[in-house]
């Protein structure tokens, strides 16, 4: 007991020297002088906690339903010991608490210390919760290492529960008690006990995220390999691949893979990365049922001859995701060419245009473009074979859409074409969707072509958004100073982009309308740009989705104050925030 006192006495001591400006804190252990530092820095009260509510919080999440079990046996061997354990969400909000005594009970509820309430860093100071969402390991406080006094009288040991396959932490499982009743076992058994939340986690997951890791694992068991594993919502990397590429380069080829995926059963390619950096992807496609669950590859910097073996003619812009860089090459090798008939193809929005288009100045200078749309062409489309039967004028003739283009329309362009290759001066080129399969005719017409290249959507293109973004407000509003707000950024960078950039371009047009100069925040956006449904909305559920967008802002996130303003239960306001995939 007379150590304890000493040790408290010393803790006090040395806390009182931080507040009145010491650095030095002899006695205090590492971590915790490194907490309290930071909760000096924040303006924490040591003499009271400023901890809020949230009653908004999803109490029946897939966290709470793998920790509950868990929990629960914890609280059974715990029986004999006044304890509280209690789970978190990753920003330190009380999502479940369990008390093996009604005393101990009453005590944490004195300190807020329940469902719903908050205990990060920046309002309780040091603690067994906000310190391990602080630091990313396990921790345990006991009595005056808590920086506010009203807790000197507790311990608390915490351990985080990282998703098992992204490592990213999902929340916090928590033991707190009487000082008094502290022993160093409830540190060892948070840990373990959120191991097993973990395995939880892991087995709860589908069937494509199941493959996608089976398939990584395999992989990684085989020796000292950089690994990669990319699924539509999931990462796995093994330390090689973090120790290999920077965070940059890491995520222009998680986009590049997700890309290919779609378009191959497998790869063996050079990529160029934003930074320069060349590597060499070996990727295989993953299935799961009739699904593809992602692409499992190795990746490997190569030695100066392969390098020399995989470069590729040609230069490339200087920035951007590596399918694009390599549609660029491909765009601008065959505008050098003659005849030049060169085909783009990727989704409507995605930028086939604006590539040939910029494209084509920079090998022959500005002005040298014509576009024709499908209507165009199908309206009078005797004047465009007369037109590609004629003698070129240099210009770069652009067939937009060939792909909507009338069946009846698609023969006698084929056969123009056939005669427009031979002519010296006639440039042409033609953009089209994904889906080539619609038929002989269409083939045919494809078949004209001599080079052709895909553009990924902007959703492959996450590493290009910021850049992409400030383009384009530069030409909605030239010489306007005018920006998005790194909240405003996030924002646009975790929607999924279903009208690529031209829908980009539309969401800043509007932001502009509510923001006409400074800096755009999250709330000059469109309601959209906080949604990621999984399927295509019908006109009536976009309203929907705006509007509960709208109440949410209104209410600065508040879910039950805007269910409350909606005028629907919370429950089934939760239910459509998950059905359009609206994000905070």
């Amino acid at each position: 007991m007379a150590d304890v006192q000493a040790d408290r006495r010393l803790l006090t001591s040395a806390r009182a020297g931080l507040l009145d400006g010491g650095g030095v804190l002899p006695g205090v252990r590492g971590r915790v002088a490194a907490s309290w530092r930071r909760s000096v820095a924040r303006g924490v009260d040591p003499a009271a906690s400023a901890n809020r509510y949230h009653p908004d919080l999803d109490f029946g999440s897939r966290l709470v339903r793998c920790a509950l079990p868990v929990i629960e046996h914890l609280v059974e061997q715990l029986a004999d010991v006044p304890v509280c354990v209690a789970l978190t969400d990753d920003r330190a909000r009380l999502l479940v608490r369990r008390d093996t005594a009604p005393s101990i009970g009453r005590l944490a509820d004195g300190n807020h210390f329940a469902q719903g309430f908050g205990y990060g860093e920046e309002t309780v100071g040091t603690n067994g919760v906000g310190t391990v969402l602080e630091s990313g390991e396990s921790v345990h406080i006991v009595g005056a290492e808590h920086f506010v006094e009203r807790l000197h009288e507790y311990a608390c040991a915490g351990a985080p529960v990282r998703d098992p396959l992204t490592g990213r932490i999902e929340g916090v499982l928590d033991i707190s008690c009487r000082s008094d009743h502290s022993s160093p076992v409830l540190h060892s058994l948070v840990r373990s006990s959120a191991a097993r939340i973990q395995e939880g986690l892991l087995r709860d997951r589908d069937p494509a995220q199941q493959a996608l890791f089976d398939a990584y694992s395999r992989i990684d068991a085989r020796g000292r390999r950089a690994v990669l594993a990319v699924g539509d919502r999931t990462v796995l990397t093994n330390v090689r691949v973090q120790t290999l590429l920077d965070p940059g380069d890491l995520i222009a080829l998680q986009d590049h893979m997700r890309f290919v995926m779609r378009r191959t059963p497998s790869t063996d390619a050079w990529v160029d990365l934003p930074s320069g950096t060349r590597v060499r992807l070996r990727g295989t496609t993953v299935a799961a049922g009739p699904a593809d669950a992602g692409m499992v590859g190795t990746v490997s910097v190569p030695r100066d001859d392969d390098a020399a073996a995989g470069r590729r003619p040609g230069g490339g812009p200087g920035r951007g995701s590596p399918a694009w860089r390599a549609a660029w090459t491909t765009v601008t090798g065959a505008l050098r060419e003659e005849p030049c008939a060169v085909l783009v193809l990727g989704e409507a929005g995605a930028g086939r245009t604006r590539m040939l288009t910029d494209a084509d100045r920079s090998v022959h200078g500005p002005g040298q473009v014509v576009t024709l749309d499908p209507e165009q062409v199908a309206a009078a489309p005797g004047a465009v074979v007369t037109g590609l039967r004629g003698p070129g004028d240099g210009r770069l003739l652009v067939l937009r859409d060939v792909d909507r283009l009338p069946d009846g329309v698609l023969g006698p362009l084929t056969t123009a074409l056939d005669d427009a290759r031979l002519r010296p001066g006639l440039r042409i080129a033609a953009t089209a969707g994904d889906d080539t399969g619609r038929g002989p005719a269409y083939d045919a017409l494809l078949a004209r072509f001599r080079r052709s290249a895909s553009v990924p959507p902007l959703r492959n293109r996450s590493g290009d958004l910021p850049v992409l973004a400030a383009g384009l407000l530069a030409e909605l509003a030239p010489h306007r100073e005018v920006r998005l707000a790194p909240a405003a950024l996030r924002t646009l960078a975790r929607h999924g982009w279903p009208g690529n950039v031209t829908e980009l371009r539309a969401a800043l047009d509007a932001a502009l309308r509510r923001r006409p100069v400074g800096s755009i925040e999250p709330t000059d956006l469109p309601g959209s740009c906080q949604s990621a449904p999984r399927s295509t909305l019908r006109a009536v559920d976009q309203a929907e989705r705006d509007t509960i967008v709208a109440a949410l802002r209104d209410a600065a996130g508040n879910r039950k104050a805007a269910a409350t303003a909606l005028g629907l239960a919370r429950s089934t306001l939760y239910r459509k925030i998950r059905q359009y995939g609206i994000t905070d």
